[in-house]
């Protein structure tokens, strides 16, 4: 009995301890794709091109509500308005601000890494 019990406690938090890890790396390899995507929009935008800028954004915000689901923080929630912001500027054709909400946003999911609000 007491034999079984241990092994019950020892898988129960090798499961935790694995769910964990799958948590933590599943947020933060979404954060890491979204400033990618971020980075290129904004290179694209200093460029002038709207559409790439888009592209990029759109797949930012992917990445960045996934890292919300995830676990994410105010700063991933301002980095998705921002995202979102910055979308909306560029299919309205406002290049420059449509790239300086995606340099927030990559300000933003940034931050995110370091703190947990």
């Amino acid at each position: 009995m007491k034999t079984t019990l241990i092994k019950v406690i020892a898988a129960s938090v090798t499961a935790l301890f694995l769910s964990m890890q799958v948590y933590a790396g599943g947020h933060a390899a979404h954060v890491d794709e979204a400033v990618k995507h971020a980075e290129e929009a904004v290179a694209h935008g200093k460029e002038g091109h709207t559409d790439q800028l888009l592209e990029h954004a759109k797949e930012s915000l992917t990445h960045a509500k996934a890292a919300s689901e995830a676990g994410g923080n105010t700063h991933v929630g301002h980095g998705i308005k921002h995202l979102e912001d910055a979308i909306k500027h560029g299919e309205e054709g406002h290049v420059g601000v449509a790239t300086k909400h995606a340099q927030e946003a990559i300000e933003h999911l940034r931050a995110s890494e370091h703190k947990s609000h």
